[in-house]
């Protein structure tokens, strides 16, 4: 088969039915991270409302268990995806050399710097994402998706609340994320160039300042993406004070418990990890979508028109 002409095509074909298993894997993990969150909201209104200890004592117990299931299932996950994953470098790989064996033949353009950036470092970045391309947003969104609906059935107010810590976000992340992907095209496209400077049996000159132009880029990457990064831990310490104040407020009047209080900072605190995540998969997205365009861009040249073909299903 061609090579897919876009990356999701490419994540579907390359990990066949693997990527289903992995995705259902994904599952279990974002339900087995859920569940501790209202064992924990039970251990403590048992002791609140002084409880047995034996009840307690079992409690904790189930959370132990829960726990260490949950971190098993990640463990599989992980190496499941990195399997997948070196898989796709590996068919991305032997695409490009493929090529470039036929480019040493016909005298390709393609036979320098800009195949070779390709084999060792485009294809490796492409092929790291595709391996948890679609099993991450399943873990983490799902996760995201049954806190916010566990929250509500405690207190639909403070869910709400709780919500208003992710909704700046999707404002000036978009933004700021597509300022990135600019620099990040740029960034390869430079790269190129200055391998094919370094290859060419023909000099025209230093090729030094080409090395200044990226480093201006990722200067520009690193500003962005820490600015990026300084505004959502700015809304997330923002919120956790608002839902605290909310709660404590509730708690005084006698409208809502001290335990669901708990819960509810507890789990502020658990969807921070996971929409960082989200929030990296979508950057990843974007930027490994540009990398794959540029790297099918460049084998449309290919002597037979094509692209070579892809290892897919295993």
């Amino acid at each position: 088969m061609p090579l897919p002409p876009s990356l999701l095509r490419f994540v579907i074909l390359s990990g066949g039915w693997h990527q289903a298993a992995v995705c259902a894997l994904s599952i279990a993990v974002f339900l087995l991270n859920t569940a501790p969150i209202e064992t924990q909201r039970r251990i403590i209104d048992t002791a609140v409302h002084v409880g047995s200890v034996r009840a307690i004592l079992t409690l904790v117990a189930l959370q132990i268990g829960l726990v260490l299931a949950y971190g098993l299932a990640k463990l599989a996950m992980n190496v499941y995806r990195a399997w997948i994953g070196e898989c796709a470098t590996r068919d991305l790989r032997l695409v490009v050399t493929q090529r470039l064996e036929r480019a040493d033949e016909q005298g390709s353009d393609l036979a320098n710097g800009t195949g070779l950036a390709m084999i060792l470092a485009e294809a490796d970045e492409i092929g790291g994402f595709v391996g948890s391309s679609l099993s991450l947003p399943i873990v983490e969104v799902g996760f995201l998706a049954s806190i916010f609906i566990y929250l509500a059935f405690l207190d639909l107010g403070m869910m709400a609340a709780s919500l208003l810590i992710l909704a700046p976000q999707f404002v000036f992340v978009p933004l700021m994320q597509r300022a990135i992907n600019r620099r990040v095209a740029e960034r390869t496209r430079l790269l190129r160039r200055f391998g094919d400077e370094i290859l060419s049996p023909v000099k025209t000159g230093s090729s030094a300042p080409r090395l200044d132009e990226v480093f201006a880029v990722d200067i520009g990457v690193f500003e962005i993406k820490f600015s990026l990064n300084f505004l959502m831990n700015l809304t997330y310490s923002l919120g956790s004070l608002l839902v605290l104040g909310i709660g404590c407020v509730l708690a005084v009047s006698g409208q809502t418990e001290i335990a669901t209080v708990v819960t509810f900072l507890s789990a502020t605190t658990k969807i921070v990890d996971p929409w960082n995540d989200v929030v990296d998969w979508a950057r990843g997205f974007a930027m490994t979508t540009v990398k794959y365009d540029l790297v099918i861009r460049a084998l449309e040249t290919a002597p037979d028109g094509t692209a070579s073909a892809t290892a897919t299903a295993r």
